[in-house]
């Protein structure tokens, strides 16, 4: 039987908004700076190729979702592969968690610090978003849903804004000439888009929320809406910027907003993207906490919301160690987006072979009976 949480379920629509924000900083912010550094001017070509390359996964995560009977996912992996491995499972999943945690609100810190308050103690921001964020992680997912739906509305009424704001700065003749560097800069670049969409197996571990099963129309979806996220503010930063000044931007998404003005008399609107980012990063955070949540074996929800606690201030403890913003970088480059795509892609693979055993088993045993 397929047990729903009716009490703390959503739709699949909900679902694919939650993702929309949660995923989509990863893409339309964290993301473009590599790419356009990686491909340059051909990047927007990048992104496309990724999500045709992507749209081949769907059916991988769709045979999972059935195969599994909808069960909340780690359940599932303990009635097959036992107690002990399900736990080494579960703790190498939170901690990666943790590290897309700590990504987040690091990258969200240092905007903060750098272009609104410099003299505001790092520690203090840090500690008051991550708790901000675990208050709502310990609440519920449709209590994370309904803040998100508002949040998400005026997130994308001000993206509009901005790309229609900007139709003066924009010279589409910077895409040209295509393919510049060749074919292999354009495939090189893919991995920085894959990261971002590969973060779509969420919906496996939160299957068991979700009111009414997923379908290819709900994958194919949220690829779209994430590729369409990562192209706007791409090409954006390329036909307004130039690939070579926006390749050493250090988030191009931000330094677009410093070009709207509204006639002669309104300018500096630049603050209204610090709602975006803001809004964004909070229910990204949010929503990693609790699936962290949702992963831990324990029962009781008092004893799983001071394991989150803890799991808060590592995350918020990793963001102060000091490292340099040009090592984060090349961090972030080299090993934490190529790491998330690894990551996800690789426990996808793992899981369906577990479910095809797990089917195997199951048959034989029906034609012994």
């Amino acid at each position: 039987m397929v047990s729903i949480h009716k009490t703390d379920s959503i739709t699949p629509f909900q679902l694919i908004l939650i993702a929309t924000t949660t995923i989509g900083l990863n893409n339309h912010v964290f993301a473009v700076s590599p790419l356009i550094r990686e491909v340059g001017r051909d990047s927007w070509m990048t992104v496309i190729i990724t999500m045709l390359l992507m749209m081949l996964w769907i059916p991988l995560l769709i045979y999972i979702h059935k195969k599994t009977n909808r069960q909340p996912l780690f359940e599932w992996l303990k009635e097959s592969i036992g107690k002990t491995a399900t736990n080494i499972l579960t703790f190498i999943f939170i901690s990666y968690l943790i590290v897309m945690a700590e990504f987040t609100l690091r990258e969200t810190i240092t905007w903060i610090s750098i272009l609104f308050l410099p003299e505001t103690p790092v520690f203090l921001i840090t500690f008051l978003f991550i708790f901000t964020c675990w208050q709502l992680a310990i609440t519920s997912l449709r209590t994370l849903n309904i803040l998100n739906i508002f949040l998400l509305f005026f997130i994308t009424i001000l993206g509009f804004f901005v790309s229609f704001a900007n139709i003066q700065h924009k010279n589409f003749m910077l895409l040209l000439p295509l393919l510049e560097h060749g074919y292999q800069s354009v495939l090189s670049g893919t991995i920085y888009q894959a990261a971002g969409i590969s973060e779509i197996f969420i919906f496996l571990l939160l299957q068991h929320k979700v009111q009414k099963p997923l379908n290819w129309r709900h994958f194919v979806s949220i690829i779209l809406i994430l590729t369409i996220l990562t192209i706007g503010p791409l090409v954006g930063a390329i036909i307004e910027f130039g690939p070579t000044e926006a390749s050493i931007q250090r988030f191009p998404p931000y330094e677009e907003w410093g070009l709207v003005s509204l006639g002669n008399f309104v300018e500096h609107v630049d603050f209204l993207s610090i709602y975006q980012w803001l809004a964004g990063a909070f229910i990204r955070l949010s929503l990693l906490l609790l699936l962290m949540k949702e992963l831990l074996p324990t029962k009781t929800d008092k004893l799983k919301n001071k394991y989150l606690f803890g799991f808060s201030l590592i995350i918020a403890g990793l963001v102060l160690v000091p490292i340099s913003d040009f090592k984060f970088s090349y961090l972030t480059a080299n090993i934490i987006l190529p790491g998330t795509f690894l990551f996800f892609f690789s426990f996808s693979l793992l899981i369906s072979v577990l479910v095809m055993i797990s089917s195997r088993k199951k048959r034989r045993s029906t034609y012994e009976i």
